[in-house]
């Protein structure tokens, strides 16, 4: 078991998986028990945004609920995905069962952008996603902001 410091709060990980608080639910309280494996688990999700022509942009990402029960991605400064939510915080993150795929979760959320100097977040994700830290920390430039994903509306799919 791995275990990532946030503020005063400590977010485990056992095998990939964050372990909540145990008072602290958030999201998993809007979205249906049958999907909480899909925002438990380390599975690579499909974050799109508006561009300025109003026109969707999808891109794969990486994401985690911290112990608080928050949805977070992690973006730098100089990608089109940030430049978006900046514009426009509307996103969604989709998110397909690689053993059944038509079992999906759709969050439509409004993203906020908080500065992530440190890069918490991105260490989360190293031991989440089972990858080295320096290998993620390559990617973009070194700006890099948390992204909290408020929701507004959660589709749970499954096969009939």
């Amino acid at each position: 078991m791995l275990v990532g410091v946030q503020g005063q709060r400590e977010t485990q990980f056992d095998g990939g998986r964050v372990m909540l608080d145990a008072t602290a639910r958030g999201i998993f309280l809007d979205v249906p028990e049958t999907h909480h494996d899909l925002l438990r688990d380390p599975h690579t999700g499909i974050l799109t945004t508006v561009n300025g022509a109003g026109r969707p942009q999808a891109t794969a990402v990486f994401f985690l609920v911290d112990a608080n029960g928050l949805l977070k991605g992690s973006v730098t400064t100089d990608r089109q995905k940030y430049r978006n939510l900046l514009r426009n915080p509307s996103c969604s993150l989709f998110i397909l069962d690689p053993d059944n795929r038509r079992r999906a979760l759709e969050i439509r959320a409004d993203a906020e952008l908080v500065p992530d100097p440190e890069m918490d977040v991105l260490r989360q994700f190293a031991a989440r996603y089972d990858m080295p830290f320096e290998t993620l920390a390559r990617s973009g430039n070194q700006d890099r902001v948390a992204m909290i994903l408020r929701p507004r509306r959660i589709v749970a799919k499954s096969a009939q």
